[in-house]
């Protein structure tokens, strides 16, 4: 089976975050291509006083590992895949774009929706505006109430 490269998966914690990682390991199961997952915490507030502030971002990385910890274990479990693991500090968007372009062997980024998540549609709808302009690689948006059934089919 020939190589197609990288699936990149944002993940924030949520069912459809899952719901994507998993499409994204069916896919790579089928077509010799790796998974990748990015998580992105947010900047730590700096109105804080500075030892505050910076306790918040330890407890941020802390919960960010502890999430893609589990998140590696999910995709192992669910399709015999070790996903890559990219944790990055940054605007959601920005960091995003960022890890596609600096990865010239990611070959999909993959997104989960939800209509209840009103912040990631925002989100979705940002990076499609980004598609033509700075996104170079293709984008799957995963919708987040896919059966594994239905996520077998698909990819």
């Amino acid at each position: 089976m020939e190589n197609v490269g990288k699936y990149l998966v944002y993940v924030d914690g949520s069912e459809s975050s899952q719901v994507a990682l998993n499409f994204a390991c069916k896919k790579a199961e089928r077509s010799g291509g790796v998974v990748e997952i990015l998580h992105i915490i947010p900047p730590a507030d700096m109105q804080n006083l500075f030892g505050v502030a910076e306790k918040m971002r330890e407890e941020r990385w802390q919960e960010g590992e502890v999430l893609v910890k589990s998140m590696v274990d999910s995709a192992t479990k669910y399709a015999g895949i070790i996903p890559a693991v990219q944790i990055r500090e940054g605007r959601v968007r920005e960091e995003i774009i960022n890890a596609t372009l600096r990865d010239n062997t990611v070959s999909m980024l993959v997104i989960g929706t939800s209509t209840e998540s009103a912040e990631r549609v925002e989100l979705i709808n940002w990076l499609t505006g980004k598609l033509g302009d700075r996104l170079l690689v293709p984008m799957m948006i995963v919708p987040g109430n896919l059966t594994d059934l239905q996520i077998d089919e698909l990819s």
